[in-house]
């Protein structure tokens, strides 16, 4: 998922609105249009956000981490865009503070950036170069999951927790109204396999029921004047419904070109299926850049879809057998219980993955 990414990117950009997820949250049906209405909505917002991190790093090229010292709040410099950059921190979890923002440089933003920098292993110390890194498109769900809700009924996934102890298959299925092409939903359907073959445990089975799947596929249209939402290129999270039955959603942004696995632009469509149902699947984020679960979308890594032997570890902690299967999940509850305030991530994050083809 967001006044960063408002990802119902989730519906598809990952939904943030005011606290790492925090103010108001779209309904899901909001979402729910047409790829080709979709598609001629929101043209300018890469070059919205593109425009604003150049200017900020045009700013703040001559600016070292090291060399910024805490100053009194008279004192501090403000740099127009730091209050999105601020937003941006606060959605994926390294500002523990919510909006709105100023444009102060501060020390909790500074220390924010330092996190930020050790997460991703970046080597170098200017702010210039940190920036550069956060203006690449990502995964809407937050890195540090501060807070897993984003509403009352909406969530991260908190390991996988969110289905049944001892479930062995899931099923799964795509938004009727997006009319996702054959070629798209057969991407889906072979992440599945990989997963299910990794898990040893699980099998997933395709349902023509959309409403009544446990795993909702779909592509949704994410708008945002700024264009912070835009960085996420779709998200994962689990909805309550009033009958208390959890469902995993998956969602991808409609605006983006998702590429086939046969071709070589846009986003690569495989490797955001395999990032977001390794998230259902109960994996967080890794800072390893080989991971399937990596968030950023690298220039020079944007196909992303071998299980390294870090992912394999990471996935069998949740099922290295039938009787360990959902073994965290002794509080079916998951975490619809832990908070109960509401968000706006990845999305407004409104947070995740991360994300192709064919939306024209």
């Amino acid at each position: 998922m967001m006044k960063l990414y408002q990802f119902e990117f989730f519906l598809f950009l990952l939904i943030i609105v005011n606290t790492t997820l925090s103010s108001s949250f779209p309904t899901l049906s909001q979402f729910a249009k047409p790829l080709e209405y979709i598609k001629k909505t929101t043209e300018a917002a890469d070059y919205i956000w593109d425009k604003k991190i150049k200017k900020l790093v045009e700013d703040l090229k001559d600016k070292n981490l090291k060399n910024i010292k805490p100053s009194l709040p008279s004192q501090l410099p403000k740099y127009k865009g730091v209050d999105q950059i601020k937003q941006y921190l606060s959605d994926f979890g390294y500002l523990e503070q919510s909006g709105p923002f100023n444009n102060t440089l501060d020390q909790e933003t500074v220390l924010a950036l330092k996190t930020y920098q050790r997460y991703f292993n970046i080597q170098q110390d200017t702010l210039s170069e940190i920036l550069q890194h956060i203006a690449l498109p990502r995964c809407g769900v937050p890195d540090r999951i501060l807070k897993y809700n984003l509403t009352n009924d909406i969530s991260f996934p908190k390991g996988n927790q969110w289905f049944p102890k001892g479930t062995k298959n899931l099923t799964y299925g795509f938004d009727p109204r997006n009319k996702i092409p054959l070629d798209m939903t057969n991407v889906f359907r072979t992440a599945l396999t990989q997963w299910s073959n990794t898990t040893r445990v699980l099998n997933f089975t395709e349902t023509k029921s959309y409403d009544d799947a446990n795993i909702k596929i779909g592509f949704y249209n994410i708008t945002d004047d700024d264009g912070i939402n835009d960085v996420a290129v779709g998200f994962t999270f689990i909805v309550l419904d009033s009958t208390n039955v959890k469902s995993g959603f998956i969602t991808l942004d409609a605006t983006k070109y998702w590429a086939l696995p046969t071709e070589h632009r846009g986003f690569d469509l495989e490797t955001a299926a395999m990032h977001q149902i390794g998230h259902l699947l109960g994996l967080e984020h890794s800072s390893d850049n080989k991971s399937i679960m990596y968030p950023t979308i690298l220039p020079s890594h944007q196909k992303n879809v071998q299980i390294t032997d870090s992912d394999n570890l990471a996935i069998q902690k949740f099922y290295s057998s039938s009787t360990k299967a959902n073994a965290n999940s002794d509080d079916s509850s998951g975490c619809f219980k832990l908070f109960g305030s509401s968000s706006s991530l990845l999305i407004s994050l409104s947070i995740v993955f991360a994300f192709v083809a064919l939306l024209n």
